[in-house]
């Protein structure tokens, strides 16, 4: 695959209207206009591309342990070419080279993640996520997330303040100024996420600014994709944004979907049987998959 074509590829899965060359001249103009252009990919990127793990129940359901391949000819054929999802370690990899592409200077860090009750110590280095290096600034780019997923690039400065989304506010804060010493591990800042103004801020995640190694991000990729017992490896888990706040979540057999509207409206079934799956698969995430493919997932939710 030409490099030169991986941005229009992108912007044509968006739906964006620029043309490639106004993308990589808006990526040399100035800090704000680089950062107003990241806010408009992450955007477009949350809203067009899933958040989804059916390749690794699909593993699972096979008795295979592998990891989701993450290497660019792999993800722009899944993500890109096919229409699919993926999760955090394929979604970073995509925009970290696009981004890349464009000219930005990127690499990848790895974060722990906070959601959940009943933590006791710092969880593995699990999730992946992209900094970007706009003239001498640091922010964070992250549309891989799911739940709590800031949709606009994040300044890694300890003044900066909240940024407000479609789907709620979020802001990074000195890890040591909201994580006691023993849930801290080695992590500089922690994400934090609230989806409306009378909620409290959570933690998402907490990471160190280090540029992680190749062989780290596949440690990472490998464990999240194979250790029994967690979330991902659990059962099926799809998630589609929508504009205005929306949202359509799938995990295991319960669908749940958030449109927005005047009246906004709430729906939660559960699914009943492979062939309805296979027809919610399709019909709210796009997904075009041979029931081949979906039946034995069907089997693990």
């Amino acid at each position: 695959m030409a490099s030169s074509t991986l941005v229009t590829r992108y912007a044509d899965r968006l739906g964006l209207d620029s043309s490639e060359d106004v993308l990589r001249r808006r990526a040399h103009g100035t800090t704000d206009e680089v950062i107003d252009l990241m806010d408009e990919l992450l955007a477009a990127h949350i809203r067009s591309i899933c958040f989804e793990n059916l390749d690794v129940i699909a593993a699972r359901a096979a008795g295979e342990a592998r990891s989701v391949p993450t290497d660019l000819d792999s993800l722009t054929r899944k993500l890109l070419d096919a229409g699919r999802g993926g999760y955090c370690h394929e979604h970073a990899t995509l925009i970290r080279a696009v981004l890349c592409e464009l000219g930005l200077s990127v690499y990848p860090i790895l974060a722990r993640v906070h959601l959940g009750d009943g933590r006791t110590a710092p969880g593995g280095l699990t999730h992946q996520a992209t900094i970007a290096v706009l003239g001498g600034r640091r922010f964070l780019v992250d549309p891989g997330f799911g739940g709590g997923m800031p949709e606009a690039a994040l300044a890694l400065e300890a003044e900066s303040r909240p940024r407000m989304t479609e789907h709620g506010e979020h802001k990074l804060v000195p890890a040591d100024t909201v994580l006691e010493p023993a849930m801290r591990a080695e992590a500089e800042w922690a994400l934090q996420s609230r989806t409306s103004s009378d909620q409290e801020f959570r933690t998402v995640y907490a990471f160190a600014d280090v540029p992680r190694e190749q062989a780290d991000l596949e440690v990472s990729n490998w464990f999240t994709a194979t250790k029994p017992g967690t979330r991902f490896t659990g059962a099926p888990v799809v998630a589609k944004t929508l504009g205005k706040g929306g949202k359509v979540s799938l995990e295991g057999s319960n669908l749940r979907s958030l449109r927005p509207g005047g009246e906004p409206e709430r729906v939660e079934r559960t699914l009943t049987d492979a062939v309805d799956f296979a027809a919610v698969l399709r019909e709210e995430f796009g997904f075009d998959l041979d029931r081949s493919f979906t039946d034995p997932i069907w089997g693990v939710a």
